[in-house]
């Protein structure tokens, strides 16, 4: 019973898959917006983060560390959960098990997607200071996935792994932030 749920899920994520993956390699724009969404929106998104950390931080220093904190959430879970899960569960690129062309280049294993859990770490940590911001950078999120989905490097259950570990990663690090904000009177 386990191995047919395993397999029906696994059916549904590949089709998934297969369906955005279709979008890559029918016209120049259309890859060229891939390949933007999946690779560099991500800077973008850093970019403006840092366009609000610094509005925000040059007329009182205390402004700085709740966007302090939503860069370390990032960073533990791009560079820590990451490393972590790949070390113990090896699955490989959709464009290597699956033999297909593909627009976006990674050599590392699939699950979960780095580039989402990175940015719905540092989403959820934006959304208890700055929700709108927060908003940009899950719009932004998303739209990474599926670029990374189209562009043959990711499946959706490497996105949604991505998407629900960074949101989990983020809601501690600033509940750890804000529990040490208010016992130790620290601003």
């Amino acid at each position: 019973m386990l191995i047919n749920f395993t397999n029906y899920v696994r059916g549904i994520d590949q089709s998934i898959f297969r369906f955005f993956h279709n979008l890559a390699g029918n016209s120049k724009a259309g890859d060229f917006i891939i390949v933007f969404f999946g690779e560099y929106l991500v800077y973008l998104v850093v970019i403006v983060f840092g366009y609000f950390l610094y509005k925000n931080g040059k007329s009182v220093i205390k402004n700085v560390y709740p966007y302090v904190t939503a860069i370390i959430a990032a960073i533990i879970a791009r560079f820590g959960v990451i490393v972590l899960f790949r070390y113990f569960y090896h699955r490989p690129r959709p464009f290597l098990a699956l033999s297909l062309e593909h627009l976006l280049i990674n050599d590392s294993y699939s699950f979960p997607s780095g580039h989402t859990i990175f940015l719905f770490a540092l989403g959820t940590a934006t959304y208890f200071f700055n929700k709108k911001l927060a908003y940009f950078i899950f719009v932004s999120g998303l739209l990474v996935g599926l670029g990374r989905i189209a562009g043959g490097v990711h499946y959706p259950s490497d996105i949604l792994g991505g998407i629900l570990l960074g949101a989990l990663i983020g809601f501690i690090t600033y509940k750890i932030y804000y529990y040490f904000i208010q016992r130790f009177k620290v601003l």
